[in-house]
């Protein structure tokens, strides 16, 4: 891209990403313009007319030729936001996603006053890490099993000083460890795709980490832990709140002899919420 100026840089890069057949070709090439850059959407305007740095124009090259491969914008540009807050994101976490917020939602309205939470499958630590910052007045554990998205929950938390957070490295599919306090709710976005389905999942889906896209023969087997191994470590009252893919929440919430299903903005049952006390 020989483009001069950053219009016409950012209008090379539009054209690189349409050709390659992206929707969102305009956001994406801003997007990475300005990271590129190092500006905001304001200062990148503001400096429209003026001569590109031959470094910037490397790295805008390199970026676009990323994303126009099929690699995902968040991991192009190391960072997302999700329910207000700016979280770190790389290859081999699950990139956080609008509709999830809606666990965010749920467990700050029902946490008791100095209430416990676990974030179980948590990945970046996105939804434990927001209900914390939120709810000051709990104490959120946040467990995970595989290095690389612990060791990016672990930034994320030290980025946020949430100082009520704790990161604990743990196989969900074994339980939880004996030395944590009992939770007065647990949430959890596991892994629900069907290992068929997996590989006619979208190019920049699949370049997020198997391990937390892909929930076996019928896609529940995460759930079966969290009803089997984690629900009964809530105290009276509490609640699990879970996000399914289409078509599981009836499945989910069977497995919990029946619970609250609820949907996403855009109208798809995808929640299930089911209490301790038999609550629905």
């Amino acid at each position: 891209m020989r483009s001069n100026d950053y219009r016409a840089l950012l209008k090379a890069g539009e054209d690189a990403l349409t050709d390659a057949g992206l929707e969102d070709a305009p956001f994406d090439a801003r997007c990475l313009l300005e990271k590129s850059a190092g500006l905001d959407r304001t200062h990148l305007i503001l400096s429209y007319g003026e001569r590109v740095p031959d470094d910037v124009r490397a790295a805008y090259t390199s970026a676009i030729a990323r994303r126009a491969a099929g690699e995902p914008l968040q991991y192009i540009l190391g960072a997302w936001d999700f329910c207000g807050h700016t979280f770190a994101v790389r290859a081999g976490v699950l990139i956080p996603r609008p509709e999830t917020e809606f666990l965010v939602q749920k467990a700050a309205s029902l946490l008791p006053p100095g209430g416990v939470l676990y974030d179980v499958c948590a990945g970046t630590g996105c939804i434990g890490l927001s209900v914390a910052l939120r709810r000051p007045d709990t104490q959120v554990y946040l467990f995970e099993k595989y290095p690389s998205p612990f060791s990016c929950m672990q930034e994320n938390i030290c980025a946020h000083s949430a100082q009520n957070v704790h990161a604990v490295l743990c196989d969900m599919l074994q339980g939880a460890p004996d030395d944590v306090p009992a939770p007065d709710g647990i949430v959890s976005n596991p892994p629900y795709i069907r290992t068929s389905e997996m590989a006619s999942l979208q190019r920049e889906v699949r370049r997020e980490p198997r391990e937390a896209l892909d929930g076996g023969e019928d896609g529940c087997v995460f759930y079966r832990a969290l009803q089997a191994l984690w629900f009964p470590l809530l105290r009276e009252g509490g609640f699990m709140s879970m996000e399914c893919g289409e078509g599981q929440p009836q499945a989910v919430a069977a497995l919990f002899g029946g619970a609250l299903i609820e949907p996403d903005y855009l109208g798809t049952a995808r929640f299930v919420t089911a209490f301790r006390n038999g609550k629905d």
